[in-house]
């Protein structure tokens, strides 16, 4: 009985051993403000970014930072704002930091903004973005929901070998999962946001293709997925501003 007992508690001790380090391979990710806008009447999306390129950047800007336009995405998204500005931060901490030095930045561009939201932004596949840093590129985005008894860490998993299988199938593209952190909706109906971000304009149209023709990503049903999805939004993503750092 004494040798049962023993054997059992070596067994969870294996378990979880096994579940914290499986936690572990999820990375803590950088944080990313996002904010949406209008443009003011008289001015066009391109004089907008071209104007946000020109800006005064120094050591309390955010970096990177992304103008995202919308192409396919919700009726009611379109109805209300022109684009989205995505802005990076190492942390926490520092986006705090960097925005109380900065002070007020309204008023520099012709747009009016609502209110931000800010997310955790974890890298879940490379793929050649960072190699190809492209000015301009497409996006999917999805709003996506655990199932009961799941966690972030099943969603990063599963996404990170449907993430390889489209790389083993000639397409290595960029893959994010942004967890809501401060702001946004009280009550938003998902989870996380998936994000897919091509390293040339043609990259995503090309990686819908491939579901188009019939790739299987998991070995698994759907049913046996730890999440689900809406139907994906298309976008396009400029790069404002980069740092090294």
């Amino acid at each position: 009985m004494k040798n049962i007992s023993i054997y059992f508690s070596f067994l969870v001790f294996l378990l979880m051993s096994t579940i914290s380090h499986a936690q572990q391979l999820m990375p803590a990710g950088a944080v990313i403000r996002v904010i949406n806008c209008t443009i003011d009447e008289g001015y066009s999306y391109a004089q907008v970014v071209e104007r946000a390129k020109e800006l005064d950047r120094d050591e309390n800007s955010a970096s990177p930072i992304f103008m995202r336009r919308p192409i396919y995405t919700q009726a009611e998204y379109q109805e209300n704002w022109d684009f989205q500005v995505a802005a990076y931060y190492p942390s926490y901490a520092e986006m705090i930091k960097r925005r109380v030095a900065a002070g007020p930045a309204g008023g520099r561009l012709p747009i009016s903004c609502g209110n931000a939201s800010v997310s955790r932004a974890v890298q879940v596949h490379a793929g050649e973005y960072a190699k190809e840093s492209p000015e301009l590129t497409t996006m999917l985005t999805r709003f996506c929901k655990r199932n009961p008894g799941t966690n972030n860490y099943h969603s990063f998993n599963r996404i990170k070998t449907a993430s390889q299988t489209f790389a083993d199938n000639g397409s290595d593209q960029l893959v994010q999962m942004y967890i809501p952190g401060l702001g946004g909706p009280q009550n938003p109906g998902y989870d996380f946001i998936l994000a897919e971000v091509g390293s040339s304009m043609e990259k995503i149209p090309e990686r819908l293709d491939l579901i188009r023709e019939g790739l299987r990503l998991t070995a698994g049903s759907n049913a046996d997925s730890p999440f689900s999805c809406n139907r994906p939004a298309l976008w396009t993503s400029t790069a404002i501003y980069r740092t090294d750092g």
